[in-house]
């Protein structure tokens, strides 16, 4: 093939070794400045890609180049012919910025990176889109490939010939795109042929990425499906609006995948950002747009933390504990920290002189309840239309009736007993239904004296009694036996690793096999954000369950899944001068050193939780007890009052 060109400026070109090949085109080293490269393209541009790359290379400024691999000048086989490529910067030391989001490749590629390089990293590809869409055009195709990030945390765009291009006013489209990057009110379209893209949908791939970047290379939209009709494609979550980390996401029949990064992680003004991207109210140019985020972002720079325990462990100051130390506790780790950066005591650690503190600390008193059965209460008397005073009386009347009739007809007895025994019953019922009446109240009000007397002392008891100090204690015992067998667990895991040393051999073999690089029959990039939604990246992530909890993964495609992890374990072959390294002893110890400081650091703080925790239940008995006191005393009351209607 040819290997020189011309410029339109009319400069002579030569092109050298082939670097690189894609779909459209070939990219090709130029050995007279190593600063470019050449692209040339397999067929001669249609002239509309003519106008668009003369435009390009005509507008090239420094804000552009600072921050996109932007063509500088066409290339021609003639000096008046057709452009057939054209030159752009090399793009040296730079990743997809998918190596940095992805946990799995970051935790190999950027092993030193941590949230606080996230930030600045999606800081400047929030920059590099207000760039571009300061000069009106639009980066249409956005994914996780035309972005790239270098050690130091640039972004660089490329693919840049293929960007929706405002010519002073003339558009020259970009018509692909990615599906699980694409706005839900394009998802529709069956291709992006003759599609106009506008900011608004620029700013949701932004936010997209900007998501993937602080949380973990998790998508919005995947999530644990609360519905049969949610989960199954990305796609049509996407298209509505299922955003998985939503305040509503409930009613949207989505949650977050399990052991996910929670949107709290960020201010709340940014949660919101977030809302307007990926909810309808989005929808009509109200998604923020990147110099908004530009903002955002750099508000937040300025005001982050390092975890007191783990120094790796950067976060908002608004956070009350560590993200990353939470997230370790439930199995999850976003950041290796290998143990080098941690804090020593500035005193210097002393578990005797510690546990003696902790030993100082006085235990709340004893809970002492109201003894109900000694206290002294009157019973409450009975209404007089409840006592029985109208009964008796009538009683009475019929009595002296039947005797004085008795005295005057004694041959009429029986007659006179069968009335005087009728008007006897009769008489016993008088009052009888206010007497029911009082009853049910008394014993409403027993049942509500005895329902706030319980719920009283239970929270006495849990709040202002011993116990959440003993169990604090108990917990401070375990760590501080944990600490006092460090020296033996270490021991204990060096040896183990001769044991385990095939088994970790495999586990990094299959932790380097890398499902977006993979092709796997029926699992695409929408399919294959939506395992790494649910931490599931590389080979050595997969077993059934876990693939088969991501909605969407049927028996079919799990089986996909797992064959290809086993054509990855075939080509896996076990070093026996390898079985256990240096570097493994290292992390072993490492590890270990990283648990020590963590349980100095709480041992130390154990006295001062202690005394919080004393203290606490001294004020919760202060204001409990009267209360509870009372409660008793209403309790035997009601108890009396009941005596007189038993």
């Amino acid at each position: 093939m040819t290997k020189t060109f011309v410029t339109k400026k009319g400069n002579i070109i030569q092109i050298g070794h082939e670097l690189g090949r894609g779909g459209e085109g070939t990219v090709y080293e130029v050995p007279a400045n190593p600063n470019q490269v050449a692209k040339l393209y397999h067929e001669i541009p249609c002239s509309r890609k003519q106008a668009k790359l003369s435009f390009m290379a005509a507008t090239a400024d420094e804000q552009l180049m600072k921050y996109a691999a932007w063509p500088q000048q066409t290339l021609h086989i003639n000096k008046h012919g057709p452009a057939v490529g054209f030159l752009m910067p090399k793009i040296t030391e730079h990743a997809p910025i998918h190596m940095l989001y992805s946990p799995a490749h970051r935790r190999q590629d950027y092993p030193k990176a941590a949230w606080d390089f996230l930030l600045f990293t999606a800081r400047n590809t929030a920059a590099a889109f207000a760039a571009l869409h300061g000069h009106g055009h639009i980066l249409g195709d956005v994914n996780q490939g035309n972005v790239m990030v270098g050690n130091d945390s640039k972004v660089i765009l490329i693919d840049c010939d293929s960007f929706q291009i405002n010519a002073h006013g003339e558009i020259h489209l970009c018509e692909v795109g990615v599906s699980h990057f694409t706005p839900p009110e394009l998802q529709e379209l069956p291709s992006f042929t003759g599609t106009k893209r506008t900011f608004n949908h620029n700013n949701f791939g932004l936010a997209l990425l900007i998501f993937h970047i602080l949380f973990g290379g998790r998508h919005p939209y995947s999530g644990v499906p609360l519905r049969r009709d949610v989960g199954e494609a990305l796609e049509k979550d996407i298209k509505a609006f299922r955003f998985a980390y939503s305040r509503d996401a409930s009613l949207r029949g989505i949650r977050p995948p399990p052991k996910s990064i929670p949107l709290a992680l960020v201010p709340e003004t940014m949660e919101t950002m977030f809302e307007l991207a990926f909810t309808e109210r989005g929808n009509s140019g109200r998604r923020p747009s990147a110099t908004q985020w530009v903002s955002a972002l750099d508000t937040l720079r300025n005001h982050l933390k390092k975890c007191p325990i783990t120094p790796m462990h950067v976060y908002p100051n608004h956070c009350a504990r560590c993200p990353w130390c939470t997230l370790e506790s439930k199995g999850v780790s976003y950041f290796l920290d290998t143990g080098l950066g941690l804090i020593s005591m500035p005193n210097g650690f002393v578990l005797t002189r510690a546990w003696a503190n902790i030993d100082a600390v006085p235990a709340p008193t004893a809970i002492t309840l109201p003894p109900i059965a000694t206290i002294s209460v009157k019973p409450t008397p009975l209404p007089s239309g409840v006592r029985g005073y109208g009964k008796i009386f009538v009683r009475l009347v019929v009595f002296y009736g039947a005797v004085a009739l008795f005295s005057a007809a004694p041959t009429a007895w029986f007659f006179i007993a069968f009335g005087a025994w009728i008007a006897w019953a009769v008489a016993g019922t008088i009052g009888e239904s206010e007497r029911d009446a009082e009853r049910t109240k008394r014993l409403g009000a027993l049942n509500e004296a005895q329902s706030n007397y319980e719920m009283l002392e239970s929270q006495v008891r849990k709040e202002a009694g011993p116990e959440i100090f003993f169990k604090k204690k108990q917990e401070l015992i375990s760590l501080r036996d944990e600490y006092q067998s460090l020296a033996v667990t270490e021991k204990s895991q060096i040896e183990k690793l001769h044991i385990t040393a095939e088994a970790r051999q495999r586990q990094q073999f299959l932790d380097r096999c890398f499902i977006d690089s993979a092709n796997i029959s029926g699992v695409g990039s929408a399919k294959k954000a939506a395992l790494r939604s649910f931490g599931i990246e590389t080979a050595a992530d997969i077993n059934q369950n876990k693939v088969q909890s991501v909605r969407g993964f049927g028996e079919v495609l799990t089986r996909a899944m797992l064959d290809w992890k086993k054509s990855c374990e075939r080509n896996f072959i076990f070093n026996p001068r390898n079985a256990v390294s240096d570097v493994d002893k290292k992390t072993v110890r490492s590890q270990i050193a990283a648990r020590k400081r963590i349980l100095e650091v709480t041992i130390s703080a154990g006295a001062s939780h202690l005394q919080r925790a004393q203290e606490e239940a001294a004020t919760k008995a202060n204001i409990l007890h009267p209360l509870l006191s009372a409660a008793a005393k209403k309790l035997a009351q009601a108890r009396a009052d009941m005596t007189l209607l038993l």
